[in-house]
């Protein structure tokens, strides 16, 4: 068989090459390892050398509604000698679809935000809330042959058109069957399955394709089936879609906070 060969005019074998060290792609090298810091916002390891400053290549991150973004106004960290460019620092945040979904803000005995029929009290002892969401309260009912919600009506329905949405609570409770979620949307409602009896929190939730056009979105919390005690934390709207962002083009590149260690 008679062997080929390349093109007497190809190159092959290995070509040295001289580094790129002018220019915008210009090899500046390894960033230097003691420049590395931890983020205290999001604890994303960021490097002084690349990202926490104001410029441009880390723009155009962004960040979903529901969110908080704190720009801290520190100088340095903690006296360290590093100095970021900018200043005035601040807090910008995106509105969240649901209001006092961890039921830490009550007023006359009531959750904030929430329209409650029958009775729901804040409960602050500890192992009665769920501590993922940082807080430290819960919302506690009990269910005696009366129904109960609790329900939050969406003050713009039409965010929501042709959106994906998963309502969810996390519950605990020692019964059967004492709590279901809904989600009521143009009149129609949408019902989860029950809680089951067991001793640590669980979630409830219930998912819903939404039409083209929605002109009413109510959410409510159920107690409407079995008699008992239940305890509800971290009620979350989650939903698909093209929700109201904001972007970042400074500091840390995934949160644009100015804090770190």
């Amino acid at each position: 068989m008679q062997e080929l060969h390349p093109s007497k005019t190809a190159r092959f074998g290995n070509i040295p090459s001289s580094a790129v060290n002018r220019g915008i792609h210009a090899d500046t090298g390894p960033f230097s390892a003691d420049r590395e810091v931890w983020c205290r916002q999001c604890g994303f390891r960021c490097n002084l050398g690349r990202d926490a400053r104001n410029i441009d290549e880390f723009a155009g991150e962004t960040i979903g509604k529901g969110f908080e973004i704190t720009d801290h106004d520190y100088d340095g960290a903690h006296g360290e000698d590093h100095d970021y460019d900018g200043s005035g620092r601040t807090i910008v945040a995106s509105s969240e679809d649901l209001s006092n979904g961890s039921f830490e803000d009550w007023t006359a005995g009531s959750p904030d935000s929430w329209s409650v029929t029958g009775t729901v009290t804040q409960n602050t002892t500890s192992g009665y809330f769920e501590w993922s969401d940082n807080g430290s309260s819960s919302a506690e009912l009990t269910r005696s042959g009366s129904d109960i919600s609790l329900s939050q009506a969406m003050a713009t329905p039409s965010d929501f058109n042709g959106n994906m949405i998963t309502f969810r609570v996390r519950v605990k409770s020692l019964v059967n069957d004492v709590i279901q979620v809904r989600v009521t949307v143009n009149g129609v409602s949408h019902d989860s399955g029950y809680n089951v009896a067991q001793q640590r929190f669980q979630d409830v939730s219930v998912l819903v394709n939404l039409p083209a056009v929605v002109s009413s979105l109510t959410v409510y919390i159920l107690a409407n089936s079995s008699d008992g005690l239940a305890y509800l934390d971290i009620a979350t709207l989650m939903r698909s879609g093209d929700p109201t962002t904001i972007s970042h083009a400074a500091g840390c590149p995934h949160c644009s906070s100015y804090d770190y260690f």
